[in-house]
């Protein structure tokens, strides 16, 4: 979950930067794709990437019984 979040904070700020760069520089081409992006669509992505990553987190604790193995060894 970590890394996924700091994956997509990451992938706003690029975009955000990407996005500033062409505006003020008056960059266009590959730079504009920036502007293109849905912020709803986004978001969406990014909360269903979220959930997916809980889910499948879930499921290895309680199918690989983590918790089990990791109280045995104490």
């Amino acid at each position: 979950m970590t890394g996924l979040s700091v994956a997509v904070a990451v992938a706003i700020a690029t975009c955000q930067l990407i996005g500033f760069a062409s505006d003020r520089l008056g960059l266009a081409g590959w730079w504009a794709w920036t502007g293109a992006l849905n912020a709803s669509t986004t978001g969406m992505v990014i909360a269903a990437l979220l959930l997916v990553t809980w889910l499948t987190a879930v499921l290895v604790w309680r199918l690989g019984r983590i918790q089990e193995r990791w109280t045995a060894r104490s």
